[in-house]
């Protein structure tokens, strides 16, 4: 699996970052070179199995396997390099918020690290996951001959979605994997709703909010400085 990473010795903090779909490890490009988040923390940003330069043929749209592949990946990262870590900090945007949250439980079992997770933009209850008219049109190989491979894959993604999430609830219940959600406020994609998922199931883990005020699905990147601001500030949660 391909993985991008700053300089990780002598760091106590491990921050992973997990694209959604379609994506690639290099979207958070602006965070792994940013000096303030290197100076504390280790980063890795991998490419999903199936996206990027970390190939699985054939795909298989799969939320615990991309979640069961990244955290073996973690495991391998830091027994290759000799790594230490009391803190690890599991952040997911979009698809890859579910997937993050499925790595923090592999990992809770594995790590003596405290671990957090971070769900951005993310999608987390069934009830409001639901497939757009693009996703029905994307299905068809007669539009599929136009898209690139890595958008036949995320559409692929999409249809297995609420179902898996429906199987995730019974992980979420029983969880307490310290949390924060940051959700923009105007997400035309993952609807606002699913911020209120862990908070109406009373998660038992610490759990912290927030919304970002006239925020689409894409704050990553368009509200960088606040994003960032929230993860310095929040890694003694």
């Amino acid at each position: 699996m391909y993985s991008l990473s700053n300089r990780c010795t002598k760091k106590s903090k491990l921050l992973v970052f997990i694209h959604g779909s379609p994506g690639e490890g290099s979207d958070f490009t602006l965070y792994l070179e940013d000096e303030s988040l290197q100076k504390r923390n280790c980063i890795v940003s991998p490419d999903r199995l199936g996206f990027g330069k970390s190939f699985q043929k054939p795909f298989q749209a799969n939320l615990k396997l991309q979640s069961a592949s990244l955290a073996e990946m973690i495991q391998t990262f830091i027994k290759r390099n000799d790594l230490d870590f009391q803190e690890i900090t599991i952040l997911g945007h979009s698809y890859g918020g579910p997937v993050a949250f499925g790595v923090g439980l592999i990992l809770q079992g594995q790590s003596k690290a405290n671990l957090k997770v971070v769900l951005l933009s993310a999608p987390m209850d069934p009830k409001w996951e639901r497939l757009k008219f693009y996703n029905h049109l994307a299905n068809h190989s007669f539009v599929q001959w136009m898209l690139p491979d890595s958008w036949i894959r995320s559409n692929e993604e999409m249809f297995p979605l609420q179902s898996e999430l429906e199987v995730l609830r019974d992980d979420v219940k029983v969880a307490n994997i310290p949390v924060i959600i940051i959700h923009g406020e105007s997400d035309g994609i993952v609807p606002i709703e699913h911020k209120n998922y862990l908070p109406d199931l009373s998660y038992q883990g610490k759990l912290k909010t927030y919304t970002i005020n006239d925020g689409s699905h894409f704050i990553p990147w368009t509200r960088f400085k606040e994003i960032k601001t929230i993860i310095l500030n929040e890694e003694s949660l």
